[in-house]
């Protein structure tokens, strides 16, 4: 356990990297797998939690936006935050991860978009479907707003121990 830890801490980029491939790529298995069988579905709670194919043409919450454009922004989205996260400075395990869990999110749903003009979502959750990828995305940025609020607190406890002589 002190080995993975210490790797953890010695080549974060490299332990993320491989942990968000290996979400990209299940995700990718579990899109194979609702799009090649559409006509099954399961539920643990009906209609509320379980599983059904959904093809979402949109963006988040199936808002309707123009594929092409899609195409062409989700790249340089990547390509900015791969460029932000290598400019960083000794940056934390947990802000390199939710940036590679966000990139990888989005090639998983942008491989769809290129081949199948929509993503493909298979998880029934309450009143939408979402799938992996998006999981991926919203952790991520979970991560990086979790990360902000956590560097705001520690900032202010300085500040007040400086400021309270």
């Amino acid at each position: 356990m002190i080995h993975i830890a210490r790797y953890i801490k010695t080549k974060p980029r490299a332990v993320t990297i491989g942990i968000s491939g290996v979400f990209l790529l299940v995700d990718q298995w579990l899109k194979y797998l609702t799009r090649t069988n559409p006509d099954f579905t399961y539920y643990l709670w009906k209609p509320w939690l379980g599983w059904e194919y959904f093809s979402n043409s949109g963006i988040a919450f199936s808002l309707p936006f123009p594929n092409p454009l899609l195409i062409i922004f989700t790249p340089l989205i990547i390509l900015a935050l791969f460029i932000f996260l290598t400019k960083q400075k000794n940056p934390s395990f947990f802000f390199i991860f939710g940036i590679t869990l966000i990139i990888a999110g989005a090639i998983s749903n942008l491989i769809d978009r290129v081949l199948f003009a929509a993503t493909i979502d298979y998880l029934r959750l309450l009143t939408g479907v979402i799938n992996l990828a998006d999981v991926m995305i919203a952790a991520g940025a979970g991560l990086l707003v979790w990360m902000e609020v956590e560097n705001k607190k520690t900032k202010l406890i300085k500040y007040k121990e400086q400021n309270t002589d």
